[in-house]
């Protein structure tokens, strides 16, 4: 319950920091996609140095890519370190500010953040006031704080995460897609923002659920199957 409480007040004191507003857009989008289920979170606070094992996947000018494995880098703070890039955060997901810098020869137009390898999983803000996810408490949405004139952003929340045997509530994602519209993310540049995460109580305890469309094809396919052995043994 710490974060009801607090919410609002850290809210205005990061407004208060990030100084003038952005000249640049920003836009939160939420994508059901997947259903991911795991069995429990492990409580409110989650540090940087709590996310080892999540896979950051970088998208570069011209099609190229590359994924770097988010690690531990001290006390409370991690980081996942590409080649002349990096994002990092320390402290407490719940208000403190990832940072993504470029130092690269080429622009950013897309980072890709699979949170599941790290055990963790994002924790947005669900219908205001509510809680949401048993054991999520409060979350955050995608927030900037600095360094975001003059691009245009669309953060995007991917495939929910529900507990097992409970319907996906909405607050939590297993992917936050970071895409930059119009003006990339060029070199010498860094981007601030807020995230907020949870961990999952048992190491490598999320997976996706099976499409029941799927399901019903894997089904049809195996009953045909069966329809032609057995047309086969008749004749």
């Amino acid at each position: 319950m710490r974060r009801f409480f607090c919410f609002n007040v850290i809210l205005l004191l990061t407004a208060m920091m990030a100084g003038p507003s952005l000249a640049g857009s920003l836009t939160v989008n939420f994508a059901a996609g997947v259903t991911n289920v795991t069995t429990a979170l492990t409580g409110y606070s989650t540090y940087g140095d709590m996310m080892s094992g999540m896979n950051v996947q970088a998208f570069f000018q011209g099609g190229t890519s590359q994924t770097a494995v988010w690690a531990t880098t001290g006390s409370g703070a991690g980081a996942a370190t590409g080649t002349g890039w990096s994002l990092s955060e320390s402290g407490d997901t719940f208000g403190s500010t990832w940072a993504l810098n470029n130092s690269g020869d080429l622009a950013i137009s897309r980072v890709l953040i699979d949170a599941g390898p790290g055990d963790t999983v994002f924790d947005t803000r669900y219908l205001g006031d509510i809680d949401g996810t048993p054991g999520s408490a409060r979350g955050w949405d995608f927030t900037l704080v600095s360094g975001g004139d003059p691009f245009n952003i669309i953060a995007t929340y991917r495939d929910q995460v529900a507990l097992t045997g409970q319907n996906p509530v909405g607050d939590l994602y297993r992917y936050l897609d970071i895409v930059f519209q119009d003006t990339l993310f060029s070199s010498n540049n860094t981007l601030g923002f807020i995230a907020d995460t949870d961990n999952i109580l048992f190491a490598g305890d999320i997976k996706p659920v099976p499409l029941p469309g799927a399901i019903v094809l894997l089904g049809s396919g195996l009953l045909g199957l069966v329809g032609i052995g057995f047309r086969k043994r008749r004749n």
